[in-house]
């Protein structure tokens, strides 16, 4: 169904081969800018907008892949968390801005298709020129200790015992988490309540106090937690285990034919200029490629996966694609 809201609004590396464009030439869509003459950019600071809250997934891979990135360009990198709307609120304010390059924003599965599963938003799938994808993460089920939940079979278990009651966070409306419950519902015969976060610290903070039941953060938000005590990890939607969590199994490994993972990227706004795009995609590639940022990334818990250029291109339209007809057959946009 469709939300009303206000429009006030890798140890899994997959280390993609991608370059940074096709024959030299930053990809274009979406009302993108046709090549121009070499340009001096960057030269001033570069705001960077993620539209959750700080501690979060979003903001932990956008700030250390921005950290690097910036002594690549010579220029720094603020970000700006603007928060609200489940990220609808910074990617509207993300869209409306000039295309010059000096705005830049956070961009993940799901948000193409905002316009269809919110009410009053007036971006689209064409409303951004796609520069990077960095990483492609899984989710990690982490259940409260006064749940009683300690595997899968204990989740589906207490949700068909009383359909609707088991209380399941997720870090934003119609985000990854919410495809992930959809997906994993019609996949065991279960129903959950939905109980919404901006972001994912604040889901993983509510299990953790046992206000909530269940939540799906990702790994670099789930780790702190995890080995803490905090909560108990039931299982991780990726096709293998990782290793900074070795002890957490898959959810294969529970029995189920199950995966679920969400690219985090980066985008301007369309008609940036295809050499203020290249100069983006190289300097994120170049800062991508470096093996402490590597270190790092591991460190917090990402599974790195690089696109850019066409590769890229092609994906997120694909992606688009992929995430619309789970819409439109589970009648969300209504």
């Amino acid at each position: 169904m469709k939300k009303a809201l206000s429009f006030l609004l890798a140890l899994a590396m997959l280390l993609s081969v991608a370059g940074c464009g096709s024959g030299g030439t930053a990809p274009t869509s979406g009302g993108a800018g046709t090549a121009q003459p070499k340009s001096d950019y960057p030269k001033k600071t570069i705001e960077m907008i993620v539209p959750f809250g700080a501690g979060g997934g979003a903001d932990i891979a956008i700030r250390l892949i921005s950290k690097y990135a910036e002594k690549e360009l010579g220029q720094n990198i603020v970000i700006n968390n603007i928060t609200g709307g489940s990220g609808t609120i910074g990617l509207t304010q993300l869209s409306g801005a000039k295309p010059n390059g000096y705005t830049l924003g956070y961009f993940s599965s799901t948000n193409s298709n905002d316009d269809l599963l919110f009410q009053g938003i007036k971006y689209n799938v064409d409303s951004f020129q796609p520069i990077v994808e960095i990483s492609a993460d899984p989710h990690i089920i982490v259940a409260s200790k006064k749940s009683g939940i300690k595997n899968m079979a204990d989740l589906i278990a207490k949700a068909k015992e009383k359909p609707g009651e088991l209380k399941f966070g997720v870090g934003g409306a119609w985000t990854s988490w919410d495809f992930l419950k959809i997906k994993l519902e019609k996949q065991t015969g279960i129903s959950m309540k939905r109980m919404v976060f901006q972001g994912g610290a604040a889901a993983i903070t509510s299990v953790a106090s046992g206000d909530c039941d269940v939540a799906v953060p990702f790994v670099s938000e789930a780790l702190p937690q995890i080995q803490a005590g905090n909560v108990v990890p039931i299982a991780i939607t990726s096709k293998d285990r990782f290793d900074l969590a070795p002890d957490v199994p898959t959810v294969k490994e529970n029995g189920i034919d199950f995966t679920h993972t969400m690219w985090r990227g980066i985008v301007a706004p369309a008609g940036v200029p295809d050499d203020v795009a290249q100069t983006l995609c190289d300097a994120f590639k170049r800062a991508y490629d470096n093996p402490e940022y590597q270190a790092e990334a591991l460190k917090a818990g990402m599974f790195s996966e690089f696109k850019a250029g066409a590769d890229f291109e092609a994906f997120y339209r694909e992606n688009h694609k992929t995430y619309k007809e789970m819409i439109d057959s589970t009648n969300l946009a209504q």
